[in-house]
């Protein structure tokens, strides 16, 4: 089989309406009547009954056609038969896909009429494994979701994928085209509507060579952005990717396997300083595949000297294991224009904290209060999505956290105080209290003594008196 190679393409400019699963494009034949049927028995390549599979009955479409074609699909019964009750068109394509064997039937051009329809024989299928990635913005014209759509251009051969999910598509073997596109056609309208083109909304890949049937090409993964100029690649290869400035890494579980569908978040607040109301939510980016691995793009911004990423596998809505990858130095990622690594993560059972904050004031100090309830504090775990705001001299109880070694982030809860400080010439110690910590796997860590210093006014006169 000859050497793939990447190619950035879009599909050429086209009239036709955006048409998905179940939609109706221009067609090669007329409808027929619905009296006419086709029926049959699915073999196995070992002459076995195929049950279960796939049967997929698709128009033909015109040239400069997007989406999967308008098809009707049913599932073949214990003894490999199948039936439609109906044509779609004179002519027209099948498809039969049997993923439990990895073999498939096609006929590109078809009509009831053809002979052998009555008994279909598999063969091996070539398979094309990927994953796909969808590349958010802060602020998108539509939200798009997470749900997309992966198939052989202009065949009844397409999965539905959601962003981060790894794919598998059983195909025929040869050089094929990719399209790779939002799965709800009401998205896709309104897409279009706000004015991005429809060579952005349906991307599309082509392989620059045979596959064969047998054959499988794993490569990837794909990425979907409703920004992303036309002629950019829309495929980051681990050794054909230019010009892209991602992070990636691989999550195993407590079992040392690897980790599939665990949320990722990308932590570039390190103490959380720019969190609203009284706590900071986990913000799921991504998930794992299949091999645990994820991809995320580079933050634009990395406010601190680093950043880092969190991990939380959820099973029954309930947070099961936790992980942290390390600080990626700023440096690290400054020009990047390939993948960073960062290696692997193993997930371990998740803890928890719980506390109170006692406060402590400077006498001499007439603005400053003893009285808990005048004093707010924040508290959280450096590098996560784990801080609360609360009162003073209150408990307070974090959850499912990366447990082992961590530091303990502590500053003053009042907002203006806060942008004072940091609008400040004020050294960060001054504000700004980090205390290490080990927090138990599966357990409750409790932590008693921890005090806050209420800042003087003086400080923001002369920042250093503290250290006087």
């Amino acid at each position: 089989m000859s050497k793939f190679v990447l190619k950035s393409s879009v599909l050429v400019a086209f009239a036709l309406a955006a048409c998905f699963v179940g939609c109706t494009i221009d067609t090669a034949g007329t409808v027929t009547d619905t009296g006419n049927t086709v029926a049959g028995v699915v073999y196995r390549a070992d002459g076995s009954e195929a049950s279960d599979a796939v049967v997929r009955m698709a128009r033909m479409r015109v040239d400069n056609g997007v989406g999967v074609p308008d098809l009707i699909e049913v599932t073949t019964d214990s003894n490999g038969a199948y039936s439609f009750d109906s044509v779609l068109a004179d002519t027209f394509q099948l498809a039969v896909i049997d993923a439990a064997v990895s073999e498939i039937f096609y006929l590109p051009r078809t009509t009831r009429k053809t002979k052998g329809l009555d008994k279909i024989t598999l063969s091996k299928a070539a398979v094309f494994k990927s994953s796909l990635v969808y590349e958010d913005v802060a602020e998108p014209a539509v939200q798009v979701g997470s749900h997309f759509i992966v198939g052989v251009s202009g065949t009844p051969f397409y999965e539905s994928v959601f962003a981060g999910d790894t794919f598998e598509i059983l195909m025929p073997e040869g050089d094929w085209w990719m399209e790779f596109y939002p799965g709800d056609a009401q998205i896709v309208a309104k897409l279009q509507n706000s004015g991005v083109s429809d060579t952005i909304v349906y991307r599309t890949w082509s392989m620059d060579g045979e596959l064969e049937a047998g054959d499988t090409l794993e490569i990837g993964p794909f990425i979907w952005s409703p920004t992303a100029e036309i002629d950019s690649l829309i495929k980051e290869s681990e050794e054909e990717a230019k010009d892209v400035s991602r992070i990636s890494g691989q999550v195993f579980c407590k079992n040392g396997k690897a980790c599939e569908g665990v949320e990722v978040n990308l932590i570039t607040d390190l103490y959380g300083f720019g969190f609203e109301g009284d706590s900071l939510k986990f913000n799921a980016m991504t998930t794992t595949d299949s091999t645990g691995r994820w991809w995320l793009n580079v933050p634009k911004e990395v406010p601190e000297d680093s950043f880092r990423v969190e991990y939380r596998r959820i099973q029954d809505d309930v947070v099961t294991q936790t992980g942290t990858s390390r600080y990626v130095l700023k440096k690290e990622v400054k020009d990047l224009k390939d993948t960073l690594d960062l290696g692997v993560d193993t997930l371990g059972k998740a803890a928890g904290l719980v506390s109170k904050v006692n406060v402590i004031i400077d006498k001499n100090d007439s603005t400053q209060s003893n009285n808990c309830m005048l004093n707010s504090v924040v508290v959280g775990i450096k590098g996560t999505s784990h801080f609360v705001r609360d009162v003073a001299c209150e408990t307070f109880v974090l959850r499912d956290m990366p447990a082992g070694a961590q530091e303990v982030v502590l500053y003053s809860g009042d907002r203006k105080v806060m942008e004072k400080m940091l609008e400040s010439d004020a050294p960060s110690f001054v504000y700004l209290t980090l205390t290490g910590v080990t927090l138990p796997e599966g357990a409750i860590q409790q932590i008693q003594g921890m005090t806050y210093q209420v800042p003087s006014q003086n400080i923001f006169e002369n920042p250093l008196a503290s250290e006087e």
